[in-house]
């Protein structure tokens, strides 16, 4: 099989240096598997025979791969040159419009690649319409990233629980809120100190309004909501109040009735990201830079998986998504 990505930031490379210490797992169930297209803002390297994986994990810009297999053209000739199997796609959330990541996977998807991807904005934006899309081209469209990091929410329902139904999902869906909420109970600082803490140590974004808004929360609830709950919902559908009020004489108060305040993302007759009490005891309870998700259904009950919503560890969903392609393929 071959893949192209595009989109060479932060996740795009920690994924190419994943796959390359993973090239022995992934050639064991596709001995052809090879990465021939990366793209970026700059333009693409294309080759068909296949790129280096150490000398791509060894760069941080597409330019210091060679200069002779740069070309400064856009993703989107990358995506209609090239005769590859499957895109990664990797570029910023945009929630807005959804682009230039929604163009690539209609592209894609409309040349019959499959396509397995870490950006929330398209299917914020058109979720509906991609997966219908790749339902009329006979391909895969894995989305396992976009929501949670490397908790396997989607692989959880789809494989096993499908006779289940999900009748609430409750969760804490942001990292970098959860890590400054943790921080004002444990330490009694302010929300603003604890925002500047959390910026120094890289843990927001310069810009940290979609982590302290829950604008980030509610676009993973509109995707939980439209791939579990079978909803057709937008952003402007999510009730939304952030934690940018939240004092820390609030927590303690809370804290003291053994009780925590936590940014919560639910899913039930309505969609909803607001601070909530959370008793102490909760599953959803959990501290720092985690991300939980709490499932409600009619024959499991109650299912919680907790872990790593962000960061390099949103690898491991990508590259079981495309172990998962390979193997439908194969």
């Amino acid at each position: 099989m071959k893949a192209i990505l595009v989109g060479f930031g932060f996740i795009g490379r920690s994924l190419v240096k994943t796959i390359r210490l993973k090239k022995n797992t992934l050639n064991l169930i596709d001995k052809e598997f090879k990465l021939v297209g990366v793209s970026d803002l700059d333009g693409y390297l294309y080759n068909e025979k296949g790129l280096s994986l150490e000398k791509l994990a060894s760069i941080n810009e597409i330019p210091e791969y060679s200069p002779n297999f740069l070309m400064e053209k856009s993703s989107l000739e990358l995506i209609e040159k090239c005769d590859a199997d499957i895109m990664i796609e990797t570029t910023p959330t945009n929630i807005e419009d959804g682009k230039p990541g929604l163009t690539h996977m209609e592209k894609a998807l409309s040349k019959g690649m499959h396509v397995v991807t870490s950006n929330k904005g398209p299917l914020v934006v058109e979720f509906k319409k991609l997966v219908n899309l790749s339902k009329e081209m006979g391909v895969e469209f894995k989305y396992e990233a976009t929501v949670a990091g490397a908790l396997p929410i989607f692989s959880l329902v789809n494989e096993c629980l499908q006779g289940d139904e999900i009748l609430r999902i409750s969760g804490i869906l942001n990292g970098t809120a959860n890590y400054i909420l943790s921080k004002m109970y444990f330490e009694g600082t302010s929300f603003e100190l604890t925002l500047k803490e959390a910026q120094e140590r890289g843990i927001t974004e310069s810009d940290p309004t979609y982590d302290i808004e829950g604008i980030d929360a509610a676009c993973k609830v509109v995707i939980l909501a439209n791939a579990i709950m079978k909803r057709d919902v937008r952003f402007k559908d999510v009730k939304r109040v952030g934690i940018k009020r939240i004092t820390p004489e609030a927590v303690n108060l809370a804290k003291q009735s053994g009780y925590v305040i936590k940014l919560i993302g639910t899913i039930d007759k309505n969609l909803e990201v607001a601070p909530k009490l959370i008793p102490e005891t909760h599953p959803l309870c959990v501290h720092g830079t985690l991300n939980v998700l709490h499932l409600e259904t009619d024959l499991a009950k109650v299912i919680t998986i907790i872990g790593y919503g962000a960061g390099r560890e949103t690898v491991s969903a990508m590259v079981n998504d495309i172990i998962s392609v390979i193997k439908k393929r194969n």
